[in-house]
């Protein structure tokens, strides 16, 4: 084979290793979008599985409104995050949040002090993948379905973490 034949060859080669690390780049990150949508697809499946669940409970109680489902708004302040590493941040406090409120299911709506419930999250931290994350309630909508919209905020000193937990 000449010389000729042997460039051509080796440019070949080395346009189908460039273009696989292309491709193999270009389906990681369908992959990671994909999975933090399925992750957010099964929170959304729990949550309307554990609604469904207290509403069954109370079919039996028709005149009392209780609480159903508990929904949550969050933004998020104070650092400068990915798309995919906020919304991981963001599923995670959303977790956190949910486990906190889980008393407030199947309690009447009327018999809620509603003055207290913003405190159960207000100002309290939230630690995602080493970063810390303080909580405010910026609005809370009382009803059957509790509404929260919460502002998380990067602590100061903190760093951004990915959502593999990598610095």
């Amino acid at each position: 084979m000449n010389e000729k034949g042997v460039r051509l060859a080796v440019f070949f080669v080395l346009g189908m290793i460039m273009g696989s690390v292309f491709v193999s780049i270009y389906i990681g990150r369908q992959i990671d979008h994909l999975t933090q949508e399925n992750e957010v697809l099964l929170r959304q499946q729990e949550q309307l599985q554990d609604e469904l669940n207290h509403l069954k409970e109370s079919m039996g109680e028709r005149e009392k409104e209780v609480v159903s489902s508990i929904e949550t708004h969050i933004a998020i302040t104070g650092g400068s995050l990915t798309r995919l590493e906020e919304n991981a941040v963001i599923l995670a406090i959303d977790k956190q949040v949910q486990q906190w409120l889980e008393p407030l299911k199947g309690q009447e709506v009327k018999k809620l002090n509603h003055l207290l419930i913003p405190q159960i999250i207000d100002n309290r931290t939230v630690e995602v993948a080493g970063t810390s994350y303080r909580l405010s309630v910026k609005l809370v909508v009382s009803g059957p379905e509790l509404v929260f919209y919460l502002e998380a905020k990067m602590e100061k000193g903190a760093r951004p973490v990915d959502a593999r937990g990598q610095a």
